[in-house]
């Protein structure tokens, strides 16, 4: 097989026939979902017909590297880059993903049950988007993507994923009627929102609610499981906060204009992230200060769908924009090519205007003494990197909400 196109549920016969050829490469899909009229792509990777990886975002295998990489971002995020760099010398094959996983198995970073369960569940969610829909699979033959599980070197258990799979199908169906499927899309009016009475949950239908992403287009966004999304949103459903249908809005300006010439009262459905509910002019100012474009691209990506984030990399263009625009906090890195981050920090503590502007320091720089100073010079916050997406923007959200 090289190319062809297969109907719904008959991916299973597809893989079982390259397991019994004990076939070795890249198994490439693309799935069509008839209701949204969307594709989805993902890879699989088949090594002496077993199946030992899978991804959907991205249609390239990673290199030795990459995947340890992965590993360890999830397993051991604080010391897989170290841990790396030493592996990485003593490696006898620059190439082989089974030889490196080996020696860091074996320096304790992480267990081949550790490997192997972190694969398993990312195969068996991936897998469970596809066989449902039809789509075209394309073969091609690779062996130099070495992975393999265990001292005995096996692949992934295809019984225990296909009981997997018949287990979380149960599940979904537990769900139904209420949500249909996985590719159900929430959708929200600005009634239905304004009851919701968690932070979080606001929050949540901000950043993800648009009524185009489906339910597992969500989880996906978000790193988590379907299932448990799913189980959320039932609640939510429960309250009234949220709608589900099977097609994505249309452009809101045609909602709103087939609203407005309707024969009878109509209150348009909408998405709630805040760049639909306000013009990004009206939201917050946060002016983030740092001039690494890394820090700068993180903060934007969390911050800009409930603040207007400005970026400068310099103290000058920074106080420009502080006096041009009415900031509402400022976001300062401790180390600027052109000034002290806290010496910039007092010369705008002594500006009448800037008395009682939020400034948060975020620094590499930890420790009690680092903090003191930056309390002395009139910092609101201190906040350590790396941070978190969720924790920095629960951050300013304490101080612009005040």
């Amino acid at each position: 097989m090289s190319s062809q196109k297969y109907e719904a549920n008959q991916l299973n016969s597809i893989l079982e026939s390259l397991f019994k050829e004990k076939a070795n490469g890249i198994l490439s899909l693309k799935s069509q979902v008839p209701a949204r009229q969307n594709q989805r792509s993902c890879i699989l990777m088949l090594n002496q017909g077993a199946l030992v990886y899978g991804d959907n975002q991205t249609d390239q295998i990673p290199n030795n590297q990459e995947f340890c990489k992965m590993l360890g971002d999830k397993l051991k995020p604080n010391i897989i880059n170290a841990a790396l760099s030493v592996a990485s010398e003593r490696i006898s094959k620059p190439t082989s993903v089974r030889e490196l996983i080996e020696l860091l198995t074996k320096m304790k970073i992480f267990t081949w049950e550790e490997v192997e369960t972190f694969i398993t569940i990312k195969v068996t969610l991936i897998l469970e988007q596809f066989l449902s829909h039809p789509g075209e699979a394309h073969w091609q033959s690779n062996s130099d993507f070495d992975l393999s599980f265990g001292t005995e070197r096996h692949g992934l258990n295809w019984f225990h994923i296909k009981q997997k799979l018949n287990q979380r199908q149960q599940q979904w169906q537990s769900l139904a009627p209420k949500i249909p499927s996985m590719d159900a899309i929430p959708i929200a009016t600005l009634e239905q929102f304004k009851q919701i009475n968690n932070f979080q949950v606001q929050e949540h239908f901000k950043n993800s609610v648009d009524g185009k992403r489906s339910i597992v287009d969500i989880a996906e966004k978000m790193g988590k499981d379907p299932l448990s999304v799913a189980k959320s949103y039932l609640n939510w459903l429960n309250n009234g906060w949220v709608s589900l249908q099977t097609q994505p809005l249309r452009t809101q300006a045609v909602i709103e204009s087939q609203a407005k010439t309707a024969s009878s009262p109509v209150k348009p459905v909408i998405s709630v992230g805040s760049n639909q509910i306000q013009d990004s002019n009206n939201l917050p100012i946060v002016l983030s200060v740092d001039d690494s474009p890394i820090i700068q691209t993180t903060i934007k990506r969390a911050l800009n769908e409930n603040y207007n984030v400005l970026l400068a990399d310099k103290a000058t263009e920074a106080l420009k924009i502080l006096n041009q625009k009415p900031v509402k906090l400022l976001l300062l890195d401790l180390t600027m090519p052109d000034v002290d981050g806290l010496e910039f920090c007092k010369t705008i503590r002594k500006i009448p205007k800037f008395k009682d502007l939020p400034i948060i320091m975020v620094t590499a720089r930890d420790g009690l003494v680092n903090k003191m100073k930056g309390h002395i010079a009139g910092t609101s916050k201190y906040l350590t990197k790396p941070f978190k997406p969720d924790e920095l923007k629960e951050i300013v959200h304490q101080y612009i909400s005040k």
